[in-house]
């Protein structure tokens, strides 16, 4: 069990103790009990000086006049601050594990992601999110009680450019409410067994790369301030995330062992929020990227990472999966459901060794959506299902027929590496009068998963239905007009998720501390 640093719902930093997520740790050691040894345990601790508070909680004043003129957003009150110790932070931790807990209903997306080959069917999510976290020291903003805390054992210079950061998320609470902010982007409602919601394509995680940009934005500006520079008129800087020192710094071994889509989420808001809000600051200037980007949020991934797409307002149809109770006569329960964004899709690439291509072709994406079903005569009470249990249906939409079908073959390849047996058959011809442009049919331990691309540049993808039921789908799905049906709203995108889960919080602001660090070291040259 260890004390880490976290960035709290979507924005907000705070202290955060995890095992187990929240259980008492094999020991029988209380959370008390170890942030005791912690704070005993501090053999280099040096408790700061009088002299060094007081230089700590003026220069709080300074930063976020700092951060005002830069974001051009007005200071409505003076921050409230104050110095911590391991104690408080104890206090805080305690309070805050009283609050979060692990998302009993992530169980269904996780077994979702294991399904789409999102995840390794044998991955414990759980496991790895607590061992992979670390100790993160750092002030912190809460948005709750509106306070900014530092603390008392760490040097006033190595606090203070964390300020900026921190203090941008203050004035973005005394603006906009960031709590509430964050709730506005509309969220499913109800189980997912009966495929509803009222989500309007919103993004938690889109705003999530607002929040964090601009803030990313701010402390880089405090970073260049001496040198006489900023981000407005050092473009170059925010593409320096690519180059191999910075890559350095952030690919770790923890960014080794994780998965592609904890790798995708855990640097999206950092990394993709701080080129949106670069390339919003550049093409509109502040107002643009400040005040706009909160008034006009991004709607999902795929206007974050292609911030034309924002900027011109794109309107892409949506792609959603109708109720097919009736096609699956009733048999299948949706177990789950949601979107495939143009994160996931990347993630998806990269996964299955197609790297060096995987922005290329994911900035191609237009839409996609996925169910996962369950059929009603298998389910065993106080059983948890297996990815054999489910079967999917998942439909994409590409730019061209190019891309559709290329990604349509390398859906049918990366079959091979997410089942343990894959056996490619021969396919019938077809005999109707709206034919898919190509199918591949292949034989798994856990049923046939057939891949379709169509002429309207969709692909269509069942697993585990069998091809007679799989042909009952596709009809409904396209409902013989050769366009996608859209019977539900949109939902969000499955990795996105992952930001339920307070574990996967800590992870990514681990992440995002090694970005700032990365590109510290740029903006110093």
């Amino acid at each position: 069990m260890k004390i880490f640093l976290r960035c709290g719902s979507f924005a907000f930093c705070f202290l955060f103790v995890i095992s187990g997520f929240g259980q008492q740790s094999d020991s029988g050691q209380s959370l008390g009990d170890v942030a005791r040894k912690l704070r005993k345990d501090t053999t280099n601790e040096v408790k700061m000086t009088d002299a060094d508070a007081k230089k700590l909680f003026e220069s709080v004043d300074r930063v976020f006049a700092f951060a005002a003129e830069d974001t051009g957003m007005p200071k409505r009150a003076a921050v409230k601050r104050r110095l911590v110790s391991k104690a408080d932070v104890e206090k805080d931790t305690t309070r805050q594990m009283a609050k979060e807990e692990f998302a009993k209903s992530f169980a269904q997306e996780e077994l979702s992601m294991k399904k789409l080959g999102f995840l390794p069917r044998d991955f414990n999510l759980k496991e790895f999110l607590v061992k992979s976290t670390g100790q993160e020291i750092a002030a912190y903003y809460d948005d709750e009680t509106k306070i900014i805390s530092m603390l008392n054992w760490v040097p006033p210079d190595q606090q203070e450019p964390i300020l900026a950061h921190e203090l941008t998320h203050a004035l973005q609470d005394q603006n906009y409410d960031l709590a509430k902010w964050m709730k506005a982007a509309p969220r499913p409602e109800g189980n997912h067994a009966s495929g509803t919601t009222t989500s309007d394509g919103d993004s938690q995680i889109a705003r999530k790369a607002v929040v964090e940009g601009q803030a990313m934005v701010v402390y880089l500006d405090y970073l260049l301030k001496p040198m006489g520079r900023s981000l407005e008129d050092t473009p170059g800087l925010i593409y320096q995330m690519e180059d191999p020192a910075v890559k350095a710094v952030i690919d770790s071994q923890l960014m080794h062992d994780a998965p592609m889509i904890l790798r995708e989420m855990g640097t999206f808001a950092y990394k993709g929020g701080l080129i949106f809000e670069g390339e919003l600051l550049h093409k509109g200037g502040k107002k643009m990227a400040f005040a706009g980007a909160f008034a006009r949020p991004p709607r999902n991934s795929h206007e974050v990472l292609q911030p034309d797409t924002y900027i011109q307002g794109e309107k892409l149809p949506p792609i959603r999966i109708p109720d097919m109770r009736e096609a699956l006569n009733n048999q299948y329960d949706v177990y789950d459901s949601g979107g495939i964004g143009e994160l996931d899709v990347r993630a998806l690439l990269k996964q299955y060794g197609e790297r060096k291509i995987a922005d290329e072709v994911s900035s191609e994406w237009q839409g996609g959506a996925y169910a996962t079903f369950r059929r009603k005569d298998k389910v065993v009470a106080d059983v948890s299902p297996g990815t054999g249990d489910l079967s999917l249906l998942y439909i994409s939409r590409w730019k061209t027929p190019q891309v559709a079908e290329w990604f349509a073959g390398f859906y049918a390849r990366a079959v091979s590496q997410r089942y343990h047996s894959a056996t490619v058959q021969a396919v019938p011809a077809c005999s109707e009068m709206n034919c898919p442009v190509s199918v591949v049919q292949i034989a798994t331990e856990e049923g046939p998963v057939i891949v379709e691309h169509w002429k309207d540049n969709s692909v269509v993808v069942s697993e585990s239905f069998d091809p007679a039921t799989a042909a009952k789908l596709r009809a409904a799905l396209r409902d013989g007009t050769g366009a996608v049906q859209a019977q539900s709203l949109p939902q969000r995108e499955i990795g996105s998720r992952l930001l339920e889960i307070p574990a996967f919080q800590v992870f990514a602001q681990q992440v995002g501390e090694q970005i700032a660090k990365g590109m510290s070291r740029e903006a110093g040259r």
